[in-house]
């Protein structure tokens, strides 16, 4: 092989592995959460929806991000209970606090506790101060 060639071969390698790399990162499935994999967002809810997937979305008020709880219809919430709790009020969210390609602020939409008044509505995260709610 041609010098050029080589120096191709190993730019095309090197590109590739960061590829997988960024890609494994991302689509990596959150299981086991843990406190340390949280952060806190607290906000007015000003919209819930029920998503494809049983998926629960939650908007809040003067924020951007997509927030919703994975599968949290088919771990027995339901939106009419969840608006009458926290629609309009202030909640607690704990998404997960993880870089990807596509959350460069590290702020995944994923919710893993939801809380309200220091209510816990939902809680998915291991070793927590507070026990799971499902």
């Amino acid at each position: 092989m041609k010098k050029i060639g080589k120096i191709w071969f190993a730019c095309a390698s090197i590109l590739f592995i960061a590829f997988i790399t960024i890609a494994f990162q991302t689509f990596k499935p959150i299981r086991n959460v843990q406190p340390d994999d949280v952060i806190k967002i607290t906000g007015i809810v000003s919209k819930i929806e029920e998503q494809s997937g049983f998926d629960i979305a939650i908007t809040l008020e003067n924020d951007t991000h997509y927030y919703y709880i994975n599968r949290g219809l088919e771990y027995g919430l339901n939106i009419e209970d969840l608006q009458d709790k926290i629609l309009h009020k202030k909640v607690v969210l704990y998404p997960i606090h993880r870089w990807t390609i596509f959350t460069p602020d590290k702020i995944m939409g994923h919710v893993a506790k939801l809380m309200i008044d220091d209510q816990v509505i939902f809680n998915e995260i291991n070793n927590d101060i507070h026990e799971q709610t499902f």
